[in-house]
């Protein structure tokens, strides 16, 4: 488990917001969002919230990454930074590079949502590849029980019943299913969902979610 008495600097590049924090104490020191992507908005953003929290690059404890699913460009522009303070760590910390923990873009979601109150049980969806959406169901209150995702054919009948929120993509296949709704509370608001245990896991390095191999259909035609 990490100290949450450092404070941590947080990257969100997976959704249609670039959401950049330093975290210290289930609280955010600074926080940022923005609607850019984030080969606009990312390294500007941690600059603001460097400043605003008042914390130099050597005084951070480690990183926290979201590895997705979610914007490819965003999660691996993400991954290519904190790789780079990482190699600049290992000459400030002592030869170490500072530590990185990593959670799933839904998995975070439905942290956040569990802590809104959100009713039980529910599922939270996003766009995977075409014709699908990665689907996490949730059937109980402990962060720890929510680490599996599934794939599902876009239709109405391969999503859960109950309350169905949708985290939306920056490349949209798909139109949301019209019971679908929006999340109930974002990370800005429920800080304290990072420190909750089994929600965040220790990397070596962050590397974007990229899901299962997609499975294409084999030719029945006769060849000529």
């Amino acid at each position: 488990m990490f100290d949450a008495t450092t404070s941590w600097l947080l990257l969100d590049a997976s959704g249609v917001t670039t959401r950049v924090g330093v975290w210290r104490d289930a609280r955010w020191r600074a926080w940022r969002e923005y609607e850019a992507p984030a080969l606009e908005a990312l390294f500007a953003g941690v600059q603001a919230v460097m400043e605003e929290a008042q914390t130099p690059f050597e005084k951070l404890g480690g990183y926290f990454y979201v590895e997705g699913p979610g914007s490819v460009l965003g999660l691996r522009l993400a991954a290519m930074a904190i790789r780079a303070w990482q190699t600049d760590d290992a000459a400030v910390a002592g030869g170490q590079p500072r530590p990185v923990f990593a959670c799933g873009s839904l998995q975070l979601a439905a942290a956040v949502a569990l802590a809104a109150k959100a009713p039980l049980p529910f599922a939270v969806f996003t766009e995977a590849r075409q014709g699908h959406w990665h689907v996490l169901e949730v059937n109980d209150g402990d962060a720890r029980n929510i680490n599996s995702l599934s794939t599902r054919e876009v239709g109405e009948h391969d999503l859960p019943a109950g309350p169905l929120y949708h985290l939306p993509a920056r490349k949209a296949w798909h139109t949301p299913p019209a019971r679908a709704q929006k999340l109930p509370a974002g990370l800005r608001d429920h800080p304290e969902v990072l420190a909750q245990a089994g929600l965040l896991r220790a990397v070596a390095t962050p590397v974007p979610f990229t899901g299962a191999e997609p499975e294409y259909k084999k030719w029945a035609g006769a060849v000529k």
